[in-house]
């Protein structure tokens, strides 16, 4: 029975596969040119950096689902290291950033095909009702290949892999056969980059949504083959392939800028569709197909890997308690899912599609989210292991400037929804412990709103600083897992006493 469960867990070769397919989805089409506009030849510095961050988050995240390899373990991490309810901003975060980019992705398959579909799917850049129509055919298919379980949705995932590193390598190769313009890199000497801008571009460029997808491994963990060995080797592997393919996407096109493009400098190089822009340009019309074959593929490959990913986290956040306890059941075998959990991440999925109008303007948003999600990874590896506690202040305060080079509005719009999620957790499930629930879930509220008003990132590292000592300091640690420890053993007694006696239980 043992051996029959192992062969239908995912290996180390699918799982690099896997996080690949969810680093390389709309954002290529996109990055190369947004990095150029924001960092100029400081570019490739700032892939190099961003990969080193993913990195460093993706090490913390390791070092917590290998001794605990769950499922939905990236939204787990803090219930596991202190308790469920000071986990709840970070849960809520993870999981919500990653519902919303099946969206996200579904609306950027139905922008790309819109050219072919006709002008009513898209008016002023923003999709109709028949191009939101589409979008949730889409999301509808994302479904019905999560349904039929993980081993088709590996096997689906290896081939779709395969495509799309196909079709960018190919263009790479493509586009520095045809035109390589080494003196396009002295631009940067007459335009106003500097090393600042190197972290700026991480997440105004795309770059932490483009590489976001390392994480979903953890998201996997209990279905890992040998997750101590394989979970922080696909990580380190699956950067760095992805870290090479940017790396060169990100040269070949600013080498391929034809000179009288650059009049402006980087900063007015402005294609609507960069790649596709720049094959035309160039006259290389024949890759204009297949480029746009892929600009589906991709999308789609991230969305359908990312509704069976979100279901996993929303099934663990009910696991915690984070979430309605029904979130946790009727879970198939065959499927590897909670249908609730599928289900509701479909629905959260179709309602953003609904109500947006473009891939750009959710992307920003989504990072931000994103950057909140990771905070839980250094925080959590630090409390259940205390001696890697100075490499985690590292990461978090990393982390913490990262979230101050997002817009203001947008780390307004984040907060609130964090905050919102938060509140109405703690009115239904903490009315009778108001007192826990303020001292484990307020301080993560607290800090977030600091960082808003603080508009300094001196000011914002320090409150980083000291609030990653207070909820990794042993006493506060020690606190949230009693508490923990005593809501357990409530709850194994009233279990018990529904068991013993049904009739009193129902009765009362």
């Amino acid at each position: 029975m043992k051996k029959t469960r192992e062969k239908h867990k995912i290996s180390l070769f699918s799982a690099v596969l896997l996080c690949c397919t969810c680093m390389v989805g709309s954002g290529w089409l996109f990055s190369s040119q947004l990095v150029a506009q924001k960092a100029g030849n400081y570019a490739f510095l700032s892939w190099i950096v961003a990969a080193i961050i993913i990195v460093g988050i993706g090490l913390c995240i390791s070092n917590v689902v290998t001794d605990h390899p769950h499922r939905g373990a990236t939204t787990r991490m803090s219930a596991i290291s202190h308790n469920a309810t000071f986990g709840m901003p970070f849960a809520f975060a993870n999981w919500f950033s990653v519902a919303v980019v099946i969206a996200t992705e579904a609306q950027a398959t139905t922008q790309y095909l819109a050219p072919f579909l006709g002008k009513g799917v898209m008016q002023n850049g923003a999709l109709t009702l028949t191009g939101k129509s589409i979008g949730i055919g889409l999301l509808c298919l994302y479904l019905l290949i999560n349904w039929y379980g993980l081993k088709l949705l590996s096997r689906i995932n290896n081939t779709i892999t395969v495509l799309k590193i196909f079709t960018p390598v190919f263009v790479i190769a493509i586009l520095l056969a045809s035109h390589v313009d080494i003196s396009n890199f002295t631009q940067m000497s007459r335009y106003t980059y500097s090393p600042t801008t190197i972290l700026t571009a991480i997440v105004s460029s795309g770059m932490i949504y483009a590489f976001n997808g390392f994480q979903v491994v953890a998201s996997f963990a209990s279905e890992i083959k040998n997750p101590k060995r394989n979970i922080p080797l696909t990580i380190l592997i699956s950067v760095g392939i992805v870290l090479a393919f940017y790396l060169l996407l990100q040269f070949a096109f600013m080498a391929a800028i034809p000179k009288d493009m650059l009049s402006q400098g980087w900063a007015g190089v402005n294609m609507a569709s960069p790649i596709v822009g720049l094959t035309m340009v160039l006259g290389l019309n024949f890759l204009t197909l297949l480029l746009l074959s892929d600009s589906i593929i991709a999308p789609s490959a991230v969305g359908y890997t990312y509704l069976g990913t979100s279901s996993r986290m929303l099934y663990a956040m009910s696991k915690e308690k984070q979430a309605p306890s029904f979130l946790s059941r009727y879970i198939n075998p065959n499927r590897g899912f909670s249908v609730p959990s599928m289900m509701l991440n479909f629905a959260i999925a179709v309602a953003f599609l609904l109500q947006a109008e473009s891939w750009a303007g959710l992307m920003v948003i989504v990072t931000m989210l994103h950057l909140i999600g990771f905070m839980a990874a250094p925080v959590s590896m630090s409390a259940l292991k205390p001696k890697t506690k100075p490499f985690g202040l590292i990461i978090f305060v990393i982390i913490t400037i990262l979230m101050m080079t997002v817009p203001t509005h947008d780390i307004l719009l984040s907060n609130l929804v964090i905050t919102a999620l938060s509140v109405s957790y703690m009115l239904i499930n903490g009315r009778q412990h108001v007192k826990e629930s303020l001292l484990f879930g307020g301080p993560t509220l607290i800090f977030f709103w600091l960082i808003y008003f603080s508009h300094s990132m001196i000011i914002a590292a320090i409150l980083a600083i000291l609030f990653f000592l207070f909820v990794t300091n042993s006493r506060y640690v020690d606190t949230c897992k009693q508490f923990k420890n005593n809501q357990e053993a409530k709850n194994t007694q009233i279990n018990k006493d529904k068991i013993n006696n049904p009739k009193h239980v129902t009765h009362a």
